[in-house]
């Protein structure tokens, strides 16, 4: 490696590497097994297929244990120290990304939003590659860090370092997309693969949509136009699922209505299995809502006091041992008293 490479590399804060052999060393595996990872990489992958809102699936190539503890690596200590642009706004650490992107547009009246199709799928080796070239890594380096990150010559869904190196591939696409809002005073952020754009004149937003299409098309993107769409303050206005109306952000009401319920049934029905899912809904709701977290708490301290709760032991024991909250308090067994009289 050159003289210059590395003081690029040491200004950045990356590791220095200088061949396979010496990124063996900075991953502590052999070289047979890196080799393995690199080269083999059809036996490192699997298929899992997800369901998406409009019933069809969505396919995720899975990496191994071992490839996806050296992805880790490759992100931890080399992506994420390198800057995404000001517009990216997912998978970002220490970012809540998806609130301050509500944030951005709430001021705004109108709002365009653009989806792009087979986002990760359509970054190549190639681009990665260059990516970690440009980065500062000599050209035999750059194409083992590029091949660990790539599957079947594209960025795969299920990769750990897929949403980051696809953030760092769409920085010069977000610049020239900015660049050209910002002088029309149009708000752009980029939440993944979702563009969102946001104005007080309808009449520039409208106007805009050729010419963004064009951009991301000049970058290897395409969009898909089933789900470009325009909203105002007549309707409900989300971005990314959260609502923005009335310039203030906060959660669907009938997302929170459902949590509710489904918090409701966990306790009648003795069923806690889905805690862990019931607790990450909560902390998204807290995440964009501050102060969430409390109703829920109190709304949860009000339903154990039901008589149709704490009449009935099992489900007394059976919330105790379960609580969602371990500072929650405990359910209170309260024997019904029944007249024999009656």
């Amino acid at each position: 490696m050159n003289i210059g490479n590395s003081v690029v590399l040491n200004t950045l804060g990356v590791p220095v590497i200088n061949s396979f052999e010496h990124l063996c060393e900075q991953l502590s595996v052999t070289e047979q097994l890196l080799y393995f990872l690199t080269y083999k990489k059809k036996y490192c992958y699997f298929e899992k297929k997800i369901p998406k809102k409009d019933k069809t699936e969505r396919t995720l190539n899975v990496p191994s244990l071992s490839l996806k503890v050296v992805q880790r690596w490759i992100l931890k200590e080399i992506l994420e120290k390198i800057y995404v642009s000001e517009q990216a706004m997912a998978f970002i650490p220490h970012k809540n990304g998806l609130r301050e992107n509500a944030e951005r547009h709430k001021k705004n009246i109108f709002l365009l939003e653009m989806d792009i199709t087979n986002f990760f799928g359509t970054i190549t080796e190639q681009q990665v590659y260059r990516l970690f070239c440009n980065i500062g890594y000599n050209s035999k380096v750059a194409g083992v860090l590029a091949n660990l990150c790539t599957y079947d010559g594209y960025l795969p869904q299920g990769a750990v370092t897929s949403p980051y190196i696809a953030n760092l591939v769409c920085y010069h696409m977000d610049a020239r997309i900015n660049g050209y809002c910002s002088r029309k005073d149009i708000v752009y952020t980029r939440y993944a693969d979702d563009l969102t754009f946001s104005s007080n004149n309808r009449t520039l937003l409208n106007k805009v949509e050729k010419f963004i299409k064009y951009i991301v098309a000049d970058e290897g993107f395409k969009i898909n136009d089933k789900k470009t769409r325009y909203l105002s303050n007549d309707v409900k206005k989300t971005v990314t699922g959260i609502t923005v109306n009335d310039d203030s952000i906060h959660v669907d009401k009938k997302f929170k209505k459902d949590l509710r319920a489904q918090i409701y049934r966990s306790i009648k029905l003795k069923d806690y299995q889905n805690n862990s899912q019931i607790l990450g809904k909560i902390a998204y709701v807290n995440s964009i809502e501050e102060g969430y977290r409390d109703k829920i708490f109190k709304y949860i301290t009000d339903v154990i006091t039901k008589p149709e709760f704490t009449g009935h032991i099992d489900i007394v024991n059976a919330f105790n041992d379960n609580k969602f909250f371990p500072d929650l308090p405990d359910m209170m067994f309260k024997e019904v008293w029944e007249s024999p009289f009656d």
